[in-house]
């Protein structure tokens, strides 16, 4: 728990009281099998306090912010279950690696890869996804699932959530961000527009966000709760070449 409370302290302080780690309100309950590249990453005691993606048979990728600090013996990823507290399959990592260019303090290239220390046995419940190499254009549907908080405040989801979000440019989603939190809209940032009411929430930072069955985006940062802002994610195009260099997929 120490864990995830420093995971939340430390976006709190970076983006201001009005900003926090991001989450899921107002979602719909997944299905097993419905999103098979979803990971839960937890602490040595098996608390869960970040999403994981599936992208190789020895790989995930997640929120650097989610790492940060830690060493890899002091986490790991379970993969394979929709229920939280029970099922799927845990993995030890070998090694974590966070983007060399990214920023604590404004969550720039916010992401990380997770190497496994043994391979990732693949089922109809546990399946990599494609990355994106292409950045998303503005309205394009998107789909975005995790355990985080059902709302501000509350404790974080037994279940898998998920919900569908639409694209915004990041001139828009600047324009709906007060002037703090504009300054962390990056050029490797991608956004979305859920109504008041739905949203990301504490707990889903590194979850994905996908489109046309590619992975997109990774959540990163919102302002709590569901309260009509944009959601920020990090695009996962401008990291494709990172990716592929240090993992080979």
């Amino acid at each position: 728990m120490l864990q995830f409370l420093l995971v939340a302290c430390l976006i709190s302080s970076v983006l201001g009281n009005d900003s926090q780690s991001s989450r899921i309100v107002g979602g719909r309950q997944a299905a097993r099998g419905q999103f098979p590249f979803q990971g839960s990453l937890r602490s040595a005691r098996n608390r869960h306090f970040c999403g994981a993606v599936v992208v190789g048979d020895r790989w995930l990728l997640t929120a650097a912010h989610c790492t940060i600090g830690n060493q890899p013996y002091e986490l790991q990823v379970v993969v394979g279950s929709v229920d939280s507290s029970t099922g799927g399959t845990t993995y030890q990592l070998r090694q974590v690696i966070e983007h060399p260019d990214f920023n604590e303090l404004t969550l720039e290239n916010d992401i990380a890869l997770l190497q496994t220390i043994h391979p990732i046995v693949m089922s109809s419940y546990i399946q990599p996804i494609a990355l994106s190499n292409n950045v998303v254009p503005a309205g394009i549907i998107a789909t975005t699932c995790g355990w985080g908080q059902t709302e501000f405040g509350s404790g974080l989801s037994k279940m898998l959530q998920y919900m569908e979000m639409r694209t915004l440019t990041n001139q828009e989603c600047r324009l709906r961000h007060d002037i703090q939190n504009r300054q962390r809209i990056h050029s490797t940032s991608l956004c979305t527009s859920p109504r008041a009411g739905k949203g990301t929430c504490m707990g889903d930072s590194g979850s994905p966000l996908v489109a046309n069955s590619l992975l997109i985006g990774l959540v990163s940062w919102g302002v709590p709760c569901a309260v009509g802002k944009p959601d920020v994610f990090t695009s996962v195009a401008p990291h494709r070449a990172w990716i592929k260099y240090t993992a080979g997929v």
